[in-house]
């Protein structure tokens, strides 16, 4: 991962984190070990339920369990592509919205009006998300800011409003748009956000490769930092992990690179196809993420990467982030299936590449 002046994030953590401990860990004792009773203290019921249901799988002793906790407690703890808690929709705005005629395209925008920013002046739901973040013990996500598309105003919209979260829950809350911003939250006891946008932004104009990359810059100014090469399907890019043809990185795709190696945003591969994958790898000067995926040699979906890939990607200094949706990891898909796959990409690549980029799952 890079920040706009080449330095992989992992290594400037590793750096500034490490000047912390050394100056503050005679006096960390007592903070880490409220970091630790955080974990697991009030819960509610459905964070309880899933610990608990964890727990019987994994089986550990105390011992292990309580070291656990606190190298949870003691580390900077970076979720590689998800979504901060969301919020429960005012059931009763939508179903006026709904009488009122709304097109589907409104109600859709509506639904993520309230999912994404609600906590923001409803306190119920705030004290439920301030709840999720404190028992998670995650210092940062890497925010999906910008809906699957290349419309730059269609990516704004997420942008804005988790721009808009931010703003207004500061310093509960930030925008990092550099690691030492990271580093400052968690010396803090706080949480932020860094950016993501699934998909490149292009006006589609095609004047020249250099006015159609414009926007790429626009969107590092507004706190970018990442951004998916393609979904799932097609585009000038390259071809997403659902077609059939694993066609590769076109030539615009590899301007587009360059652009993004230039500005210090991370090119994510995670819905790109294995060739467009591998060949953003090797064309790319600096270190390429898979942000949410799987292994596919240990189980075979479109959605994972073949060891070639992770080779490959583990060569430009990136990271494979292990997600955790189940169709994903193969049966039965539960703890120990997500554990066995992070174990797969350490033995392939090794333990520097590997992450977690938890996506989102539904029921």
């Amino acid at each position: 991962m890079n920040d706009e002046r080449g330095t992989s994030l992992k290594l400037r953590l590793d750096r500034a984190w490490g000047l912390l401990t050394r100056a503050e860990m005679r006096m960390a004792t007592g903070k880490y070990q409220t970091a630790m009773d955080d974990l697991t203290r009030a819960l509610n019921p459905r964070i309880q339920a899933d610990r608990q249901a964890a727990l019987a799988i994994l089986k550990p002793n105390a011992r292990t369990l309580e070291r656990g906790l606190r190298l949870h407690a003691e580390s900077v703890i970076f979720d590689g592509y998800g979504f901060s808690p969301r919020a429960a929709l005012d059931g009763d705005a939508y179903a006026d919205a709904v009488n009122r005629g709304a097109s589907g395209a409104e109600l859709k925008d509506l639904r993520e009006e309230m999912s994404m920013t609600r906590y923001v002046f409803d306190p119920i739901e705030q004290r439920e998300y301030r709840d999720a973040w404190r028992s998670s013990g995650v210092t940062c996500i890497l925010q999906n800011a910008g809906e699957e598309g290349q419309d730059p105003l269609r990516l704004m919209k997420r942008l804005a409003r988790y721009t808009y979260v931010t703003d207004m829950m500061t310093p509960f809350l930030s925008k990092a748009v550099t690691p030492d911003d990271i580093v400052k939250a968690k010396a803090d006891g706080k949480h932020c956000l860094y950016m993501t946008g699934n998909g490149v932004p292009l006006t589609q104009d095609w004047v020249s490769v250099e006015d159609e990359l414009r926007y790429i810059r626009v969107f590092f100014q507004l706190g970018v930092r990442m951004m998916h090469l393609t979904y799932n399907r097609r585009n000038m890019i390259g071809d997403g992990c659902a077609e059939p043809g694993n066609a590769g990185l076109s030539d615009f795709g590899k301007s587009a690179v360059k652009e993004m190696n230039r500005l210090g945003i991370i090119p994510d591969c995670a819905h790109s196809g294995w060739q467009t994958s591998f060949e953003a790898a090797k064309a790319s000067t600096k270190p390429v993420v898979a942000s949410h995926s799987c292994a596919a040699d240990l189980h075979r979906h479109i959605r994972g990467k073949p060891d070639k890939v992770l080779k490959a990607i583990a060569e430009t200094g990136g990271l494979l982030g292990v997600a955790c949706i189940p169709s994903f990891l193969g049966n039965p898909g539960n703890i120990h299936a997500f554990l066995n796959h992070i174990d797969h990409v350490i033995k392939t690549t090794n333990i520097n590449h590997v992450g977690i980029g938890t996506d989102n799952t539904q029921e």
